[in-house]
């Protein structure tokens, strides 16, 4: 996987420059092109195409693990706190599990979160003799991590594929359509129930008396963004079906 990891964007970057440079020599009659002028496309195409290799890479290896490497019931016995160069604390969970030597193995899982599994969990995990750290194969413990990862590899999964189509010179209208559609239909409504699920839980907790130490001031900015946030959703998505409808109607009349 580091191989892929590596090369990937390295052979596609190269791909694709040399694509963008032969379309755009024949289109100027032949005439010779700056190196200059490839520099910042190619550390554009090169970082998005890193971060989708990588992705694909962090999936795969779950998929793998998950259909080939020995599975075992593992217990999450401690936490393991990391810190970035940058920084940023992260929390490891440490499993421990018995091999098919009957052996008593403690390791950690292959990645670091914010929201780590509860201690004394029990989950399944992917683990070949001599893996410095586990695959979590219990998918419901880590639906943030896979909810990010999914968005993430779909919308560079979407700028690979216009990358390639408007290097090959073709129509790419359609990635467009789909990235709008994407973030109209889903990114959007979702955006919104997430603030106001978040700021009705805290009013909630409030007059439960579990957050009485917070601020007037805060619980009414809270009341306040919920009491337009509500009808502000109800009239998008009223906005979004009308207009699906009439887009509808309008195709009937056309094909009449």
């Amino acid at each position: 996987m580091g191989k892929l990891i590596i090369f990937a964007p390295i052979i596609f970057t190269a791909l694709i420059l040399f694509i963008n440079y032969y379309r755009r020599k024949s289109k100027n009659g032949g005439e010779n092109l700056t190196l200059v002028s490839f520099i910042f496309p190619g550390m554009v195409v090169f970082a998005v195409s890193s971060l989708f290799f990588c992705l694909v890479a962090l999936s795969s290896s779950s998929i793998i693990s998950f259909l080939f490497e020995p599975k075992y019931e593992a217990l999450v016995i401690e936490y393991v706190n990391t810190e970035s160069d940058s920084g940023d604390k992260s929390i490891t969970t440490v499993v421990e599990f018995k091999d098919s030597h009957n052996q008593t193995i403690k390791k950690p899982l292959n990645y670091s979160t914010s929201d780590p599994v509860e201690i004394g969990k029990t989950i399944k995990i992917g683990y070949e003799d001599g893996d410095r750290s586990v695959t979590n194969l219990s998918f419901g413990t880590q639906k943030l991590i896979i909810f990010i990862v999914a968005l993430f590899l779909f919308i560079l999964s979407l700028a690979m594929v216009w990358i390639v189509l408007y290097s090959l010179g073709k129509d790419y209208s359609i990635i467009f359509k789909i990235g709008g559609g994407f973030l109209m239909y889903l990114v959007f409504p979702a955006a919104m129930l997430f603030f106001i699920g978040a700021m009705s839980w805290v009013i909630w907790e409030y007059f439960q008396g579990r957050r009485d130490d917070m601020p007037i001031w805060a619980l009414g900015v809270c009341s306040l963004f919920v009491t337009l946030l509500i009808p502000a959703f109800l009239g998008y998505m009223k906005l979004l079906f009308s207009k699906e409808k009439s887009i509808k109607i309008s195709k009937k009349r056309i094909s009449k």
